[in-house]
């Protein structure tokens, strides 16, 4: 009981302290990014000035990446709580590849680096990205919203009808992924995309009689779950 009790109070300092970090750096690195904008003279002929302006640039690129970085802990934190831990992890790493991105964009403004080329050729390159991951795509932003809109949690036993994922489904949510949902049915478990699982009518189920609390939770849980299910031999049916 004791060591719960420490390693909940560990999380929640932890917790508050990237939640300061995060606020904290965040609005250093604006009041830096105003002051290097506005005062800041990169073309100077002068050298103390040209210093002064490349040194602010730096300070708000270091302050703004650990700005970036503590952001992306506290979402896959409270991602993990509704998801699995690589959604959670995933969603990190795409959030601090962005936010890496946006910072090393508005550093070079800063210095007034031309990149107007740059990010000509980044919008051309995303848009084909874009049309050639069409699908890849809907089903990440779907991903995103099921997260966050929460219709069904993992453990919930529900029921999807949609005629673009082949029928009808019941059984276990297993996991929520940026891309996928898994769900334990009486067939075995399925991945299904998420553009079709936001699509499709969902609604809560009755788990079978016998059937645990809280069940199969994670995606490594899938074949143990389906083998509860089969075992029951419930009424669901694909």
């Amino acid at each position: 009981m004791k060591l719960s009790l420490l390693a909940s109070t560990t999380t929640a300092l932890r917790v508050r302290a990237d939640l300061r970090r995060a606020g904290a750096t965040a609005v250093f690195s604006f009041v830096v990014l105003v002051v290097v904008a506005t005062f800041g003279v990169p073309q100077s002929p002068d050298l103390t000035p040209r210093l002064v302006t490349f040194l602010g640039a730096v300070v708000f690129a270091v302050s703004a990446a650990i700005a970036v970085r503590s952001t992306a802990n506290e979402l896959a934190r409270v991602v993990g709580a509704r998801a699995s831990a690589g959604t959670a992890s995933n969603l990190r790493l795409w959030f601090t590849m962005v936010g890496y991105v946006l910072v090393g964009v508005l550093a070079l403004t800063v210095l007034h680096v031309p990149i107007e080329k740059l990010l000509l050729s980044g919008a051309i390159t995303g848009v084909v990205i874009g049309i050639a991951a069409q699908q890849a795509l809907a089903n990440l932003f779907a991903g995103l919203v099921l997260l966050t809109s929460r219709p069904f949690e993992v453990g919930s036993w529900i029921v999807l009808r949609s005629g673009a994922l082949g029928g009808e489904y019941h059984g276990r949510v297993v996991g929520i992924g940026l891309t996928y949902t898994e769900v334990v049915t009486e067939d075995g478990p399925f991945s299904l995309p998420n553009a079709g699982v936001l699509a499709a009518a969902t609604g809560p189920r009755t788990p079978p009689e016998g059937s645990p609390a809280d069940g199969p939770r994670a995606p490594g849980d899938l074949e143990r779950g389906a083998s509860m299910i089969v075992g029951r031999g419930g009424t669901g049916m694909r």
